[in-house]
């Protein structure tokens, strides 16, 4: 449990004294369980109803890892056309999740197709299951997208929960020279992870953040602290939300231009 001071014992103690009760302490974050609270307060917020424009094609396929069999979907922006090879952002799924959440539960490839037809350069997003498999990624994942025509020499990262996690992880080993950027959704680190990460992530274009109900929100405040501290000037922060797929939804709007741009070389300032 969080350090109470002095300022917030009197906050709350008011809020008791005017008949918040135990839920004034819990909202204040003084005891546990700020998202519950906030979910029984209808505080987090509907999950939206993804763009409505038409996505691109989405292709599941099946790859061999270490014995196992795992699928790997790609979504393409709609109307690709031949030429040079689109770069591609690696999609990190959350505990519970596998290859088809981003595409099932997110509806990336709707708002893939919304962000590119509003000015995003065009790219492509794929994702496989248990990416958390030794070299799965890199040595099985990347070299497959290759082959399906996508440029990998530099690549974009974007994870949710366990995935964020994963996706700051691997960009920390990668570094600059293979990561073009990376956006963490809700990582699921603690404080020590977050400023790790973070002075490993020097040179790479971050985007990072987590709903103000959910319980890795000071962590993820602590990952943009510590970055903005070693001179870089990572993006995003702490907003209205919970830990669910609501929240997820509504970063996308904001996390794929801030991909396609740096996938494109350029920024989205």
């Amino acid at each position: 449990m969080k350090e109470v001071t002095r300022r917030g014992f009197l906050v709350t103690a008011g809020a008791l004294a005017a008949g918040g009760g135990v839920a004034a302490l819990v909202e204040a974050g003084v005891l546990p369980g700020r998202e519950r609270a906030a979910r029984a307060l209808g505080r987090c917020g509907e999950l939206p109803a993804p763009p409505p424009r038409p996505p691109g094609p989405v292709e599941e396929h099946t790859l061999r890892a270490g014995g196992e069999t795992v699928r790997a979907v790609i979504g393409r922006p709609p109307g690709a056309r031949p030429g040079p090879p689109l770069p591609v952002a690696v999609l990190l799924h959350g505990g519970g999740g596998n290859a088809r959440t981003p595409f099932d539960v997110y509806a990336i490839q709707n708002y893939l197709a919304d962000a590119v037809a509003e000015g995003t350069p065009p790219f492509a997003v794929a994702s496989v299951d248990r990416w958390f498999l030794d070299g799965l990624v890199t040595d099985r994942l990347l070299p497959f997208l290759a082959d399906r025509g996508l440029a990998t020499g530099r690549f974009g990262l974007l994870g949710w929960s366990m995935g964020g996690d994963g996706a700051l992880r691997l960009a920390a080993e990668q570094g600059r020279a293979r990561v073009a950027a990376v956006v963490a959704t809700s990582p699921a680190v603690d404080d020590t992870d977050a400023r790790s990460y973070a002075r490993r992530l020097t040179g790479i274009p971050v985007w990072a953040g987590c709903g103000d109900h959910d319980s890795f929100a000071e962590p993820t405040e602590e990952l943009l602290a510590t970055l903005r501290d070693a001179g870089e000037r990572p993006q995003g922060g702490i907003y209205p939300g919970c830990h669910d797929a609501a929240f997820r939804r509504r970063m996308l709007p904001r996390q794929l231009p801030f991909l396609g741009h740096r996938l494109a070389g350029g920024t989205d300032d």
